[in-house]
């Protein structure tokens, strides 16, 4: 009833390679396809399984029909914490089983081809007159749609897994603090660890780093690009072109709140970078067409909407990004004509 005026935090925004503009993953909620942007969501929001929190959204890279979210399940809906789609997210149903009884939200991550989904939940925590205990829970992988879940082996419970986005067997997860990187080889059934060798050493846990829902001290993996991957420290941006053997430090970006991809120029072979942070000392939003060399600016001073969580360049328009607030929704932009 009240169109265009939103009071709702952005966890997770998915713009697929076809199909929809954007998938966006709501706190305290579920989200929306959108289908148009101008226009609410006909459908309304998620539906089969209905969430009171969405925390992940993923797409096959080679197959975006197919798009996995994780969650809470509605109080007044009690239900699975996940759900998928086969037709591009104009339907939606839930696995036909759980991993363990108590998984829920956290991230998830689906192979280039569809055929693996890795879910690493949140921890679980538990209360009483004494204190707050917790309970990491390991990181599931399924390759039956979620009928059968299994451990991944060789990488810690809670660990954010993304997906290599061209070859559909690897997959990549990070400890950031703790100076690790895993990798499978083997559509997450196990990970190898190795060290992270970051230019100027490893970042430090201590001292604020940012919203811990926005999208910075996370792993990103390239679109179209095998093996090549991102580093979004919330302290520096860094890249990696060898599977993470060796990192080359960006220069210039000395904060970072959130981080992505999108289409890239006409006859770009590489996609644009998207970023929220402080580039050369200058806070705003960012895009690099030139993998990192060079920054422009793309919003103002009029144009900061607080808060910002997460942003995700589309992979179909060329310039179109989408910026995730803590409480005005999500804007989109277009290049400037």
């Amino acid at each position: 009833m009240s169109s265009g005026i939103e009071e709702s935090v952005s966890l997770d925004l998915l713009s697929p390679p076809k199909g929809a503009h954007l998938i966006s993953a709501i706190g305290d909620y579920c989200g929306f396809v959108h289908w148009d942007l101008d226009k609410p969501a006909h459908e309304g929001h998620f539906e089969n399984p209905r969430f009171g929190n969405t925390t992940g959204l993923a797409c096959a890279e080679n197959n975006p029909d197919i798009i996995l979210r994780v969650g809470r399940a509605s109080h007044n809906r009690p239900g699975p914490n996940i759900g998928y789609s086969l037709d591009g997210g104009r339907t939606w149903q839930p696995t036909t089983s759980s991993p363990d009884p108590e998984c829920r939200l956290g991230s998830i991550a689906v192979s280039s081809d569809g055929a693996t989904w890795i879910w690493a939940p949140e921890r679980v925590f538990s209360f009483s007159r004494t204190g707050r205990t917790q309970r990491l829970l390991p990181v599931y992988v399924t390759t039956d749609r979620g009928s059968s879940w299994a451990p991944c082996r060789g990488i810690p419970g809670n660990t954010r897994v993304v997906a290599d986005r061209i070859n559909p067997k690897k997959f990549y997860g990070l400890d950031l603090f703790g100076g690790k990187l895993y990798t499978s080889h083997d559509n997450g059934a196990s990970f190898t660890e190795q060290s992270l060798n970051l230019p100027g050493g490893l970042p430090l846990r201590q001292g604020n780093r940012g919203d811990d829902r926005g999208g910075q001290d996370r792993l990103y993996a390239t679109a179209g690009k095998e093996g090549d991957l991102w580093i979004a420290a919330f302290d520096g941006l860094y890249h990696s072109t060898d599977a993470g053997n060796q990192f080359q430090r960006i220069s210039e970006i000395t904060q970072i709140h959130g981080f992505g991809f999108g289409k890239g120029p006409p006859g770009a072979s590489y996609p644009s970078l998207y970023l929220i942070g402080i580039v050369e000392g200058v806070r705003g939003i960012f895009r690099s067409d030139d993998i990192g060399r060079e920054w422009l600016r793309i919003n103002d001073d009029r144009h900061q909407w607080g808060l910002l969580l997460q942003i995700s360049g589309d992979p179909k328009a060329y310039g179109r990004v989408y910026v995730g607030s803590h409480g005005r929704g999500t804007f989109y932009g277009d290049p400037a004509q």
